[in-house]
């Protein structure tokens, strides 16, 4: 989701303001859905510009609509005190400032010695 919320970010501006408004056109499933090469792709108008998304292996258009509520509430009342995040507090939750992302792939390498 917060891969999702970034391309919208980026997309309108980098406000919250923008952000949420985008975000409330895309859940209020003002788009369309098209099967490309297996995948679905999502198009809208947001802010009168065309905006396109590709949806990740094995999600519809259901699941982007879900998508785009959660992401809308998160904007809507992630910020202090449950209020709607402000500019800063959006950019630090996409930068993830905190460390609270947890979708990061982690390896730990070992050495092991057999012995001799």
């Amino acid at each position: 989701m917060r891969a999702f919320i970034f391309s919208v970010w980026a997309y309108v501006g980098e406000t919250s303001d923008k952000t949420l408004e985008a975000l409330k056109t895309l859940a209020a499933k003002q788009y369309t859905t098209a099967e490309q090469g297996g995948r679905y792709v999502v198009s809208a108008t947001v802010q009168g510009k065309s905006f396109t998304y590709e949806l990740p292996e094995g999600q519809t258009g259901a699941a982007f609509a879900q998508m785009a509520y959660d992401s809308w509430r998160m904007v809507k009342i992630g910020g202090a005190n449950g209020e709607q995040m402000t500019d800063a507090e959006l950019e630090a939750y996409l930068c993830d400032t905190s460390g609270q992302n947890t979708d990061r792939t982690v390896a730990a390498f070992t050495q092991i010695r057999y012995g001799h």
